[in-house]
């Protein structure tokens, strides 16, 4: 009799998150599959009733133009985001960790409040910032003789890039800013204390000392970043629409015009398809550098 009782116990826990687990199932295994299934048919608007085409669309894919310049530009996109977002993040970082720092908690407020905006109040805030008829920050340009007067920054390839990287920035260093805050407050003071008193200096501290603390953590939110970065959209949606002349037209940016504008949801199923095995293979690469960071760290 106790004996079933004691199976009955260790089979609780996993009864209590069934349910949960089924919820999950629903609301994202689900639509995920269904997506996979309309990648191997000619569902459109024009044609409702689909029919299985097999990899048809992944052939069409693979011989599109426009999905690798799309690609291209995503990639693009986020290198740019991610060079300035560990280099503002760090920054931040390090301005929390200085023990010179007064009023820290209103510091940390107001470093939260870029990353609790939903991305479409900083796409248009960002978009009236740098307009070139009223826009702040369109005249600081101007007057830094960083950009040609009158010129409209959106207008330009290279300018539409930037102002949605910069948005984006904005909105994302938070995240490594705090990530690497917290593992710097696990580094011993002592550690610090006797390299200083062995004369090293402050680059020779982060280098020997810090970026070895906190590698790990860096890799991890910069994975994060990446696959939040690689999927954005809403920045880019609301402040150039993809424009101009496609010159800000990443792969989320194409698929919404190929769900939503040409009504083509097959295609669109497909570049979801890829955006996911391209997404796990960068991850999965990621992955295997942040373990062996570790692994020469622990050594």
């Amino acid at each position: 009799m106790k004996h079933k009782y004691k199976k009955s116990g260790r089979l609780f826990p996993y009864l209590l998150v069934i349910p949960g687990i089924l919820l999950l199932m629903l609301i994202i295994f689900m639509p995920f599959i269904q997506n996979v299934y309309y990648s191997f048919t000619d569902y459109s608007l024009l044609n409702a009733d689909k029919s299985f085409i097999g990899l048809q669309n992944y052939k069409e894919l693979l011989h599109d133009k426009t999905f690798f310049e799309a690609l291209m530009k995503s990639f693009i996109w986020v290198v740019l985001n991610l060079i300035l977002l560990l280099v503002v993040g760090l920054t931040a970082a390090f301005i929390q960790n200085s023990k010179r720092l007064k009023g820290l908690i209103i510091f940390q407020a107001l470093l939260l409040l870029p990353w609790i905006l939903p991305e479409v109040v900083t796409g248009y805030t960002w978009k009236l910032l740098l307009s070139y008829q009223t826009g702040p920050y369109y005249k600081l340009l101007e007057f830094l003789h960083i950009i040609t007067p009158g010129a409209d920054i959106f207008s330009s390839d290279f300018g539409a890039m930037m102002a949605t990287v910069m948005a984006n920035v904005w909105r994302s260093f938070p995240i490594v800013g705090i990530t690497v805050y917290a593992k710097l407050q696990t580094l011993s003071a002592e550690q610090i204390e006797a390299a200083v008193i062995d004369g090293a200096n402050r680059f020779v501290v982060f280098r020997d000392i810090e970026l070895p603390h906190i590698t790990t953590a860096l890799i991890s939110v910069a994975t994060l970043c990446f696959v939040w970065t690689f999927n954005a959209f809403g920045i880019i949606h609301v402040m150039t629409g993809g424009g101009p002349a496609g010159a800000t037209e990443t792969l989320p940016v194409l698929l919404q015009k190929q769900a939503f504008q040409f009504y083509d949801y097959s295609m669109a199923s497909s570049f979801a398809v890829m955006m996911i095995l391209i997404l796990l293979l960068i991850v999965v690469f990621i992955n295997l550098l942040l373990s062996g960071a570790r692994k020469k760290i622990s050594s």
